[in-house]
């Protein structure tokens, strides 16, 4: 079988309507790795043996259907990655990046991603620096010098192709005469211009071009926020050089800290007005101008309300602490002191062994919490309440 007939198969199931990542991932695990069979082989089980062996329901069969039915459409499709030279890597590939499948687990790994240029860039040691498409000038010349740094060390750059902050990244990266990997919010076939724009640096292997998604898929706001995950993913270490308080920047950085990444952040000026403090509150590692580690701006994280009331932990809670031995209220109102959170952000901050649903209830029927529409919702401090209330704390 030629490698796009079998890429034909690859991409159908990859992009299955309506499944889950993680859903098409347990089915490839079942179907190439425990049973074995190739896609072929798969696609000629009848539904009666789909179902013996596979214990399909009746809408996964019904989709499996519909895939079978749409088969002659992505051969034409697969058809043309091969002849223009694009690369399809499906998830039991060696050319597959291991990097990404640790960083991703089952949950979140593509099956399938697409590629243009060298692949080996994919296996190489990378650093993400994410930020701002209206970044200013600070977080311009940091992105700069990260890049530059990043290519004396031998390493490879990832961005995700759009302005500020990623198109400095790559840009100075090829000044410095350094590899980058463009991660794209689109398919590979409607990049047109990008390949034009970028033509000698890829096909010189200093450039690879990456996606996960449809290869036909136009630009969206959704594969936008999407990508970033995968801008994470690549990389063993991540820079952020600024974010808002919501977009894919902040997105990206609150799932690689989920993920329990190191992300590093810049300490921005005092004028600046962004986020980049904020995430350093929710246990992002804030970072100089030249991306050297500041672990005295973890002090924050350990303030009281401001510091005209003097108070502090003497002891932050590890990874795992008992809640039950700790003042809960006293830490949440201590950090909805400072901004308003997301049940994730609040979690994450504080370390909770809770649920999100647990704190979301706790969090409501406390008196002291206000919660401010929004999707999602945020939680902040009740302004009205006296806060001499809290001396006794």
């Amino acid at each position: 079988m030629s490698d796009y007939a079998e890429n034909t198969y690859w991409i159908s199931i990859a992009h299955l309507p309506r499944w889950t990542i993680e859903r098409v991932n347990h089915m490839v695990i079942r179907v190439i790795h425990e049973s074995g069979l190739r896609w072929n082989e798969f696609f000629e089980l009848d539904k009666k043996g789909l179902r013996e062996i596979f214990a399909f329901s009746d809408k996964e069969l019904a989709d499996l259907e519909n895939v079978k039915k749409d088969l002659p459409r992505i051969a034409f499709i697969a058809e043309q990655l091969h002849n223009e030279g694009f690369q399809v890597i499906p998830l039991n590939s060696k050319d597959y990046p291991a990097v990404l499948k640790e960083n991703l687990k089952t949950k979140g790994t593509p099956p399938v991603i697409y590629t243009f240029g060298r692949t080996g860039l994919l296996q190489e040691d990378a650093l993400a620096i994410v930020g701002s498409r209206n970044a200013g000038d600070a977080a311009l010349s940091f992105t700069d010098f990260i890049s530059k740094k990043a290519v004396k060390d031998f390493k490879v750059v990832v961005s995700g192709f759009a302005k500020g902050v990623d198109k400095q990244a790559l840009d100075s990266t090829l000044e410095a005469h350094g590899k980058s990997i463009i991660v794209l919010p689109q398919g590979v076939l409607t990049f047109q211009s990008g390949f034009k724009k970028y033509y000698e640096p890829i096909v010189s292997g200093d450039v690879l071009v990456f996606s996960t998604f449809f290869p036909q898929a136009g630009w969206e706001v959704g594969l936008a926020m999407a990508r970033n995950t995968y801008i994470y993913g690549l990389a063993k270490e991540i820079y952020v050089a600024e974010t808002d308080s919501s977009g894919g920047t902040w997105q990206g950085a609150m799932d690689g800290l989920t993920r329990h990444r190191s992300v590093y952040v810049r300490v921005p000026d005092v004028n600046e007005k962004n986020a980049n403090l904020k995430l350093i509150d929710l246990g992002a590692i804030p970072v100089n101008a030249h991306g050297l580690p500041l672990e005295e701006m973890r002090v924050r994280q350990n303030t009281l309300f401001n510091d005209s009331e003097n108070l502090t932990i003497t002891n932050e809670p590890e990874a795992g602490y008992d809640t039950a031995e700790r003042d809960i209220e006293k830490d949440i109102l201590n950090l909805l002191q400072k901004d308003a959170y997301t049940t994730k952000e609040i979690l994450l901050a504080l370390r909770l062994n809770w649920d999100s649903r647990k704190l979301t209830n706790y969090l409501k029927k406390n008196p002291y919490v206000k919660t401010i529409a929004g999707k999602p919702n945020k939680f902040g401090l009740n302004k009205t309440i006296n806060l001499s209330l809290f001396n006794n704390f």
